[in-house]
């Protein structure tokens, strides 16, 4: 007889085993390119199973594109340059991420959980600036969206953003994640000045 621990284990691993399949396809061969059978094939499960947990692509699409973001999640105990840096480092590694919230927002389809985590961000940035810049009214919402929405964008755009700048890839890489951290800091900056005036 199976135990209740075992069962639990297995799915997760089976569950894994999918969203990493997934996660891996939609990099190569983009969202609207692939089959869930070429994902059971790359999971080693059957194609019935990844309908049984996900019930259907786009439900799978999300559930990859969050477990990528999961793994790789910097959690935000302070504002500064250095973690904007390393989110925009997470999007280049998986531009899945953004080609999934684009395709997201020029369909017109909700966000699901991915909308749920910037709501979550916007929040928690929120409160660490009313504890660092307590006399400071300023509304950190646009400058995060801004952030966020560069981020993915380039994360699938640098390779032809590179070539019609005339440089490597690499060094694009470098100047655009050099930029984020100076857009950055120069608002905490903005906002240390601010709250020292007042």
């Amino acid at each position: 007889m199976t135990t209740a621990p075992t069962r639990t284990h297995n799915r997760e691993a089976t569950c894994s085993a999918i969203l990493a399949a997934t996660a891996a396809i939609i990099t190569e061969k983009g969202l609207d390119n692939f089959t869930i059978s070429e994902i059971g094939r790359r999971a080693d499960v059957n194609r019935a199973l990844i309908y049984h947990y996900y019930q259907n692509r786009e439900n799978l699409i999300t559930h990859a594109v969050d477990w990528i973001m999961e793994r790789n999640n910097i959690p935000a105990s302070k504002l500064s340059g250095d973690a904007v840096v390393q989110n925009a480092r997470i999007y280049i590694e998986h531009p899945e991420i953004g080609r999934f919230v684009f395709q997201l927002l020029l369909s017109g389809r909700p966000l699901l959980r991915l909308g749920e985590r910037m709501k979550e961000n916007l929040a928690h940035v929120d409160l660490l600036m009313r504890q660092q810049f307590p006399d400071v009214d300023e509304d950190p919402t646009f400058t995060m969206v801004i952030l966020a929405l560069s981020q993915y964008a380039w994360s699938f755009s640098r390779h032809e953003l590179a070539n019609t700048l005339g440089m490597s890839v690499e060094e694009a890489d470098e100047r655009f994640l050099e930029a984020q951290r100076h857009l950055s800091d120069l608002g905490l900056e903005k906002l240390a000045a601010e709250n020292a005036g007042s």
